[in-house]
């Protein structure tokens, strides 16, 4: 079984199997991160959002239809438990970073869950380096990692590197950078490719890819460039 995973843009996937609900991770408000009111939405039966309070991560309206609501925080703070697609969603409860542009860091959430036999986790609104046991919800659940890359109100890339190194993930996809229109003070992407020279590299030239990918086997973590479908960007990437 495979599983298609879509970036529509910032921190915002479509992820689902063949014949499965489509689940969206983390919708965003376009006005927040600098695309007009009027950017399109996208089509999903289940949203799952790191916070519900972060408009740049928690805006179940940008899904058209009345989809099935997840707010992984309140999961966390409520210790509840929540099922999708016949998978229990994994979540681990976070920040921002303490040192906030805004003087004020948002709590949010991390979380993963299995869709089409491979395990998909999303970092959230991460905004520090977390310790190993705080992670260790994650091991063995992070085949995919929808890595924040960005490094701002974000974690470092120094963070992310030890993040990567104990997760093991078998394929990154950059989330959360500068690519205008959405930009402002994050970092580009190149910065993130730089700091891994040793991982196989594969710009899809596409929004959507399927995995597992059919190449060959490397002990080193495939990182996968996907192109947003939510809005046109003006620089090219690659």
């Amino acid at each position: 079984m495979s599983v298609n995973v879509e970036w529509v843009g910032h921190a915002c996937f479509r992820v689902w199997r063949d014949g499965g609900p489509v689940i969206v991770m983390d919708p965003y408000t376009p006005k927040e991160i600098y695309l007009s009111e009027d950017a399109p939405g996208v089509d999903g039966d289940t949203v799952i959002v790191s916070s519900l309070s972060d408009l740049a991560h928690g805006n179940p309206d940008l899904v058209r239809g009345q989809p099935r609501i997840i707010d992984a925080l309140e999961l966390v703070e409520n210790n509840l438990k929540a099922e999708v697609d016949g998978s229990a969603l994994v979540t681990v409860g976070a920040a921002e970073s303490p040192i906030h542009d805004s003087g004020s860091p948002k709590d949010n959430a991390l979380y993963a869950l299995q869709v089409g036999g491979i395990w998909v986790m999303h970092m959230g609104d991460l905004g520090y380096g977390l310790s190993k046991e705080e992670l260790a919800p994650f091991r063995n659940h992070c085949q995919v990692m929808l890595a924040i890359v960005g490094q701002f109100n974000t974690l470092s890339l120094g963070d992310l590197g030890e993040m990567i190194e104990y997760l093991n993930p078998k394929w990154i996809v950059p989330m959360h950078f500068a690519l205008p229109p959405v930009a402002g003070p994050m970092r580009p992407l190149r910065e993130f490719l730089d700091s891994r020279p040793r991982d196989p590299l594969v710009f899809v030239r596409s929004s959507v890819v399927e995995f597992p990918l059919q190449m060959s086997d490397s002990e080193r973590p495939t990182i996968v460039v996907l192109e947003p479908s939510g809005y046109k960007p003006s620089i090219v990437l690659g």
